[in-house]
């Protein structure tokens, strides 16, 4: 394949000075490893947070998910031009010029992102870059990184491999219907675990199906007590999908006498409970080489997603499906609302 004509600048969804938002031009990303066409871009509460916050600096280019296709690469002997991938960035964080909310990247968002090949693996033909931007990026792999790294849960690539849970052990994964529980749902139903989830009850049919063996309402009063008597008071491993602080309550009082160990996806330890061990996880981590297991165990579950998504045994999220990069913002506040439950919202940037 020839190599494709590269500008020297494309558009970004910028910060401005009010924590709003505006499309400019820039120049592209600089980039050691590869350089992506973005496709589609998905959303996730860690974009709007990073500007509410103040994490990331006005005039900085925005987005963490991307789908889209390899226009240029240098360092990889992995991926080539003109393979199509996904992944995520830090959306602006380590590099200003390379949010996912643009038209190319440098293994991170924009029209264009400059990636790096540990976060990012080849989208099967038979999904959409908008599929594949669901999965993510960040909720398809938080979801590996805190059942396989963090809960050492049995790994589909390693299965002779000996591991603190067991085919068989419950796990408790904390409102199902979120982006990051939604796939934690379908990794424990494959490693053989018995699955116990929370949700409004209208998602309760769609989890089942998915993988869970029992579902609860969470606004239940009595949705801990009711969790662990169903279990048998047996659960040791949870995630929590949503990790405030009522839920990292609720999830401990869910769990067996005898402790535990529940992954809190804010980073934050938690308060303490009798027994219970918090483990912060951040998919961030892989960025840094010197994470030398997380980096690992991601590389080797890039290596086999593609796989689990051709056989079936991974299905992407429910998408929101909207258009355009000056439209992202109202996606953003619509996700900050609280209101989205069940489902991703995947902007198309380009076809």
């Amino acid at each position: 394949m020839s190599a494709p004509q590269i500008p020297s600048t494309h558009l970004a969804l910028i910060v401005t000075a009010d924590k709003g938002y505006e499309v400019k031009e820039q120049a592209l990303p600089a980039y050691d490893d590869l350089l992506v066409k973005v496709h589609a871009a998905a959303l996730n509460p860690t974009d709007w947070k990073h500007v509410h916050f103040g994490l990331i600096k006005p005039g900085t280019s925005t987005g963490s998910d991307f789908a889209g296709v390899v226009v240029a690469a240098k360092g990889s002997q992995q991926y080539k031009v003109g393979d199509r991938v996904a992944g995520f960035t830090r959306g602006g964080f380590l590099h200003q010029d390379n949010g996912a909310f643009a038209e190319q990247i440098a293994d991170e968002t924009a029209e264009f992102i400059s990636a790096q090949t540990p976060v990012v693996w080849r989208i099967p033909e038979h999904i959409t870059f908008e599929q594949a931007a669901a999965i993510g990026g960040i909720p398809g792999n938080t979801a590996a990184q805190a059942l396989y790294t963090r809960l050492d849960i049995p790994r589909p690539w390693a299965p002779s491999q000996s591991n603190a849970v067991k085919a068989g052990d419950p796990i408790l994964i904390w409102s199902g219907a979120a982006s990051v529980s939604y796939y934690a749902i379908q990794l424990a139903k494959l490693a053989g675990l018995k699955v116990y989830t929370t949700a409004s009850s209208h998602h309760h049919e769609s989890l089942k199906k998915l993988g869970a063996d029992e579902v609860f309402d969470y606004r239940d009063p009595d949705v801990a007590q009711k969790i662990k008597a169903a279990s048998g008071g047996k659960i040791k491993v949870c995630l929590d999908g949503i990790s405030l602080t009522e839920t990292r309550e609720l999830a401990a009082k869910s769990m067996s006498d005898e402790g535990g160990k529940i992954v809190s996806l804010l980073g934050m330890a938690g308060e303490k409970y009798p027994g219970i061990e918090f483990l912060p996880t951040l998919i961030y981590s892989v960025l840094d080489p010197n994470n030398k297991v997380d980096v690992a165990d991601i590389a080797e579950w890039h290596k086999i997603l593609p796989e689990l998504i051709e056989s079936g045994k991974l299905r992407p999220h429910s998408i929101d499906h909207r258009h355009g990069l000056a439209n992202i913002p109202e996606g953003l506040k619509h996700l900050q609302s609280g209101k989205v439950s069940g489902q991703k919202i995947v902007y198309t940037l380009s076809k």
